[in-house]
């Protein structure tokens, strides 16, 4: 462990992981937040026990990447992804509700044009 912060494990000079309770944060938080940190450093995932606990191991891409802060950011960052799926899902019928209503309103076929020859430009749309 490191000294200054606990969750840090198996912490060398090149690399560090933490361990991630999918019980708290969902496979697909998880794997969108691996991805957006694929440009800082490498990754790799692997099933820990209990069973709902996946360990990431983060190594350095560069060799003045500061891996405990990384690991920090990307920790944040898991909470404002939990969040912003929260949030999703309790805004998920409110959004198709708008969506429909929208839809509803406007015609996305325009029947008047079906049988309407281009050249014949029946809305004037070349002046």
């Amino acid at each position: 462990m490191h000294e200054r912060i606990s969750w840090i494990e198996d912490l060398t000079p090149d690399s560090l992981s933490i361990c991630v309770d999918t019980a708290l944060y969902s496979r697909e938080a998880l794997f969108r937040v691996c991805y957006s940190f694929t440009d800082k450093c490498y990754l790799y995932l692997q099933t820990a026990a209990p069973a709902s606990v996946i360990r990431v191991r983060f190594s350095k891409k560069t060799s003045q990447a500061d891996l405990a802060l990384t690991a920090g950011e990307f920790c944040n960052e898991l909470i404002n992804q939990k969040v912003r799926m929260d949030v999703a899902a309790e805004t998920h019928a409110i959004r198709e509700l708008i969506v429909a209503q929208a839809f509803a309103e406007s015609s996305l076929l325009d029947t008047s044009l079906s049988e309407a020859d281009y050249l014949a430009d029946p809305k004037g749309i070349a002046q």
